[in-house]
């Protein structure tokens, strides 16, 4: 019995995932579009597709519905993003980066974030102040 649950949450799992695709590439394109505007070029960034993470459905306690919820971790295993659909349409996706900001001298950015609904996304990256200078390059 416990495997016929497996399967059939795998199976509802990849229902919702086939319904938000589509956005969510939209969601990755847009993220892309923030990581540009700060001055990096897109192959200096290398932001997951949506269909690398680890999905799984979550009950959202104040609605009690089902969010899902994907993961990105990296070959060690550490989380470095996540992807979070709501019932209502709404959603959150945020990729770590943590790279120096291309322009502001003394801030890197740690995360690039996405949110919004299917007719809107709106993104953002998240920004600190290099408490120290980071290593040079060799040349």
């Amino acid at each position: 019995n416990a495997i016929k649950v497996e399967a059939v949450m795998d199976e509802i799992i990849a229902i919702r995932y086939y319904k938000i695709r589509v956005l969510a590439n939209k969601i990755i394109d847009r993220m892309y579009e923030e990581t540009a505007r700060l001055g990096f070029d897109q192959k200096d960034i290398d932001l997951k597709k949506p269909i690398e993470a680890n999905y799984r459905l979550e009950r959202d306690p104040s609605s009690s519905e089902y969010e899902l919820v994907g993961d990105w971790h990296d070959k060690k295993g550490v989380k470095f993003g996540q992807l979070r659909f709501y019932s209502d349409g709404s959603f959150v996706v945020e990729q770590d980066i943590i790279r120096p900001h291309p322009t502001r001298q003394g801030w890197f950015v740690e995360a690039v974030r996405a949110w919004g609904n299917g007719k809107r996304i709106e993104a953002e990256a998240r920004l600190h102040p290099m408490t120290e200078r980071p290593p040079e390059t060799a040349a």
